[in-house]
């Protein structure tokens, strides 16, 4: 670190002293006037592009080996492998451009600068050189493109039978995984079925209802509706209002009018925002009662049951050399799925399905191991008792700004071995089986539903009176 300072002190010392000294022979020509002076100054001119030109290319090209233990590896994927392949083309053939360019511009500019009986030759056209800079980058670019085709077709071309399938769901601020079960089919989806029990939507019978029931409420079960809910709360702030509004007309007390104003405001624009949440439940149920009547479940009763046995993890775990296609969806806003150790990157789009496909090559472990031979990575930082190696895991980010939680819209992406990922797998349990207990459905479940076992009983302890907890919700 203290390295870094020297060095950036001593460009911005060099810079400051030429700055200085263009300035004072500026200066001391402006005295002399004449055309030496004019000789001498371009000459120093064109002298810094030479120095400046030659620094720059020096720094570019150490930079590389410098930086290489803390660049993003390019073979963790066969995606990795093929992007990393165009890159580099990509790179040489620009660089060489690059290079040979920059080093001609400042190499004219001293060959050619301003010096007693020079006098540049002036061409208004030249059919070979539009040629030769028409043809060569048309050539050039055309082939660069054809590598480019070949990536996109690699990555975003069909899935093999046996790859494994994941569905992967953007919201703010965070990501959902959901994965077929032993039927190996995704359950189908519908956002208006969304809810606490249901957060992906999965479409079976009894969610059907169950939303039903969470929207419209139920006499039969003693639950009041969502919809209910609201109309209330619009009623009880409606009274506050009145209440609250009395109290600022009438309180001599200034700060009590204050403190009052100021809950006002705040209950005011919770009203503002009530019917419209009231018009979207309402929405939701009226489609849900149009589209889920009796013959259609029974048109889709095998689709239905797809939903029944799709675990949704906390976590993408994907076996080793075996190709990975993911779903990726979103629920709110535009989002982005990208894990940078794979070169994988796709956008999420609401009510657009997307996807990639990819083949790890590396297992999470054995990318520890291969970083414990890496300097940056064998570091322990303040706070921690492991070097950041054995920390390692491949990252999932979100590459779309979609909010102010957007930096924290992090995942974890596992490579196990086929066999670690077989027992993974195995061990999880489905969504339904999390929470078909706690469905609120007057018709109890289906024939078609696996049924949920019975919960563990749990123990009770007794209170006195004197140890229970009275909770106002006013």
């Amino acid at each position: 670190m203290a390295t870094g300072w020297l060095i950036f002190i001593a460009i911005v010392l060099i810079v400051v002293v030429l700055f200085q000294v263009t300035r004072t022979l500026d200066l001391v020509g402006q005295l002399r006037g004449g055309e030496r002076t004019t000789v001498e100054m371009t000459r120093f001119h064109a002298m810094l592009g030479l120095i400046f030109i030659a620094l720059g290319m020096i720094g570019f090209f150490y930079s590389f080996p410098l930086f290489s233990d803390r660049m993003v590896d390019k073979h963790s994927s066969n995606n990795a492998i093929i992007i990393s392949k165009m890159f580099l083309i990509t790179l040489w053939v620009t660089g060489i451009v690059f290079v040979i360019t920059n080093v001609l511009l400042f190499w004219f500019a001293w060959q050619f600068r301003h010096r007693p009986g020079n006098e540049a030759v002036h061409f208004a056209h030249s059919n070979k050189l539009e040629f030769i800079w028409t043809i060569v980058p048309t050539i050039v670019l055309t082939g660069l493109v054809v590598f480019g085709l070949q990536a996109w077709t690699e990555i975003m071309g069909p899935a093999e039978e046996d790859a494994t399938v994941v569905e992967v769901t953007g919201q703010q601020f965070f990501w959902s995984s959901r994965y077929p079960g032993p039927d190996g089919k995704l359950g189908p989806r519908d956002n208006d079925l969304i809810c606490a029990d249901n957060p992906l939507g999965i479409v079976t019978r009894e969610w059907v209802e169950h939303r039903r029931v969470t929207l419209a409420g139920s006499k039969k079960l003693n639950h009041v509706g969502e919809i209910e809910v609201l109309q209330n709360r619009e009623k009880e702030i409606q009274e506050l209002i009145k209440q609250y509004t009395a109290i600022i007309d009438g309180s001599p007390n200034k700060y009590i009018v204050a403190a009052t104003q100021d809950t006002l405001a705040l209950i005011e624009k919770e009203l503002g925002k009530i019917p419209g949440k009231i018009t979207i439940r309402e929405k939701a149920l009226d489609r849900i009662n149009k589209k889920y009547t009796e013959e259609y479940i029974a048109a889709h009763a095998d689709e239905f049951t797809w939903g029944y046995d799709d675990p949704m993890p906390s976590e993408v775990h994907v076996p080793v050399n075996k190709q990975a296609y993911l779903k990726i969806m979103a629920l709110d806003v535009l989002h982005n799925f990208y894990i940078p150790h794979m070169d994988v990157k796709m956008d999420a789009v609401p009510g657009m399905p997307t996807s990639f496909k990819f083949t790890p090559l590396i297992t999470t472990n054995d990318k520890r191991q291969e970083l414990a031979n890496n300097p940056a990575w064998s570091i322990i930082e303040e706070g921690d008792d492991k070097p950041r190696y054995a920390k390692f895991n491949y990252e999932v980010a979100c590459a779309e700004l979609c909010g102010t939680g957007h930096s924290a819209m992090k995942y974890t992406l596992v490579v196990d071995s086929q066999e670690d990922y077989d027992k993974w797998i195995a061990a999880q349990a489905s969504k339904w089986s999390q929470v078909a207990g706690s469905l609120k459905l007057e018709n109890g479940f289906s024939k078609y539903a696996p049924v949920p076992a019975p919960a563990t009983p749990m123990a009770t302890t007794t209170t006195t009176p004197s140890d229970t907890i009275t909770i106002s919700l006013k």
